[in-house]
């Protein structure tokens, strides 16, 4: 008798492809559905605020206020961005190119004075608009005075100040040479004003002690050996920023001034 052939799977393994395939099916039509809800869910969100420069310098300066600038990275700018760090490399090639949008970011508050023909106070109250805002973020003073700034607020404030110089009767060379100098002197003051913030950790000077303490040192030197430190002690650690700041600004323009051949001079 022969054995008839049976080519035909057995039925549990029918019965398991069957499940197999309506498995498949279902994980199929699960993520169809997924995707439907995320397409949903992206049509009715906000939209994703659009990078700008000016956008990625405030969130560096902010990571810079509170870090310090070692603590900025690519990275952590993205993750304050709230985007990847691929997409931010879209807007800025590394690191550097952040600081020269911070650079600029911290000059964006100056307003050059209009309307005024006296230079000395358009000159002394630039300066001090400078001052005043570099002083707002204390721990990226560095970043402008180590690198400058050639973005279109630093041109915007060297353009005006060359041309104010120039209107004033300054040559070219003199103009520009009086910019540096002005410019020196404030950055220069502000590195020192800031200088215990732009450090971190136990490095960190706390200035009103270290004033305190060197005070009472200085009160115990021998008279006869330094009579004229112990005379100006007061104004050694009394003074006010401010007005020691003004002291030095009003004798660099009077310098100026008497440089140019007339205009103001200060007592």
């Amino acid at each position: 008798m022969t054995e008839e052939r049976n080519d035909q799977p057995s039925w549990w393994l029918v019965d398991r492809r069957a499940a197999h395939a309506a498995e498949r099916r279902a994980r199929r039509q699960e993520r169809s559905d997924r995707r439907a809800e995320r397409k949903v869910e992206r049509k009715s969100a906000a939209p994703r605020e659009q990078l700008t420069p000016e956008r990625i310098a405030d969130a560096a300066i902010a990571l810079v206020d509170a870090e310090g600038v070692d603590g900025l990275t690519v990275r952590g700018l993205a993750q304050a961005l709230g985007v990847g760090t691929m997409t931010l490399y879209w807007y800025v090639e590394n690191k550097d190119e952040v600081l020269d949008l911070v650079g600029d970011r911290l000059l964006a508050g100056v307003v050059v004075p209009a309307g005024s023909d006296d230079w000395h106070e358009t000159a002394r109250s630039l300066a001090i608009a400078v001052r005043t805002e570099l002083l707002r973020h204390a721990r990226a003073v560095p970043v402008i005075v180590s690198r400058g700034s050639f973005g279109p607020n630093g041109l915007r404030l060297l353009e005006a100040s060359i041309g104010m110089l120039r209107a004033a009767g300054f040559s070219v060379d003199d103009a520009t040479d009086a910019y540096f100098t002005i410019s020196n002197y404030v950055t220069g003051t502000c590195v020192f004003e800031t200088s215990s913030a732009s450090v971190s950790g136990d490095i960190a000077v706390d200035r009103e002690a270290y004033v305190r303490q060197a005070s009472q040192y200085i009160s115990l030197l021998p008279p006869d050996r330094f009579p004229n430190i112990l005379a100006a002690a007061p104004r050694l650690f009394g003074s006010d920023r401010d007005a020691r700041f003004m002291f030095g600004l009003d004798c660099l323009l009077d310098g100026l001034a008497r440089r140019l051949g007339g205009g103001p001079v200060r007592a």
